[in-house]
């Protein structure tokens, strides 16, 4: 593997005009689904711009690609913490197979549940042309658990996205969360977002990183996680994406840990719509 360097920085939401003739919110090119709970993913690809031509790829080499990615079912999941996650260089890794997350039976090495989920692909421009697209994390199904006090998993969901853009080498990272019930006085500060993982007291070296804070999700009116667009992709250009998603068991809206949630499923979903670069 190639040497990488890891930039933590807020991921941009940008904006684009679209000209007239180009479909770009109508043109679903990719998407991903994935449950947490009972999971399931499913990852698509098509094209309508005959212009446009994006390929995916599990290896940075596209020695195979495919306009159709799937990933088979995955046991339930339980609750981790951001701080017992592996390093970088391992969740984001294509070599890093996807049940790396998974507990195991001490009985009979069976799976029990999965801690957290990781998944690296890439995209490639293989058409004529340069493109742009919209890189959006959505929430796209949200049922509770069935508790006697039902739990609601987008309350103690973390997402970490890396974005590499390989024509610099240059990695974001970014940890997203749902914002506070209640905003809290911290410091003197009013502080809308949760902790990453830990509680303000006891954060220590996480205040390196986002001072410790998610990402506040970008609309959840619109359900959506996180929004980016990348302008002038050209041809031939790759970049890599690694998705993380676990459940958050320091949050004060987890079970901090003494059982995993049940019957609950969060059904979140990637897309890229991409478009001829303006």
């Amino acid at each position: 593997m190639y040497e990488r360097r890891y930039v933590s920085k807020r991921i941009r939401r940008l904006s684009i005009a679209i000209g007239a003739g180009v479909s770009a919110t109508d043109v679903r090119l990719f998407s991903i689904e994935a449950f947490l709970g009972r999971f399931v993913g499913t990852f698509t690809v098509s094209l309508d711009n005959a212009n446009v031509a994006l390929a995916l790829s599990e290896k940075s080499t596209f020695e195979t690609s495919t306009s159709f990615l799937h990933v088979a079912t995955l046991p339930p999941y339980g609750e981790t913490t951001f701080t017992d996650l592996p390093e970088d260089s391992v969740l984001d890794n294509e070599e890093t197979p996807i049940l790396h997350g998974a507990t195991y039976s001490p009985v009979d090495d069976s799976i029990e549940r999965i801690r957290y989920f990781k998944y690296t692909f890439y995209v490639k421009n293989v058409g004529d042309i340069a493109a742009s697209y919209d890189f959006s994390i959505r929430i796209i199904e949200n049922q509770m658990t069935d508790e006697a006090q039902p739990r609601d998993l987008t309350d103690t969901l973390r997402v970490m996205l890396y974005s590499t853009y390989l024509e610099t080498d240059e990695t974001e990272k970014a940890v997203y969360g749902k914002e506070r019930k209640s905003p809290k006085l911290v410091d003197g500060e009013i502080i809308e977002q949760e902790p990453i993982s830990l509680p303000e007291d006891s954060r220590q070296g996480l205040v390196d990183f986002q001072g410790g804070y998610c990402i506040p999700f970008t609309d959840m009116r619109q359900n959506i996680i996180a929004k980016n667009t990348i302008e002038n992709f050209v041809v031939n250009a790759v970049n890599r994406y690694t998705l993380v998603m676990w459940l958050e068991g320091e949050d004060a809206d987890s079970s901090q840990f003494l059982e995993p949630p049940t019957s609950a499923q969060l059904k979140i979903g990637v897309e890229i719509n991409a478009y001829e670069n303006q």
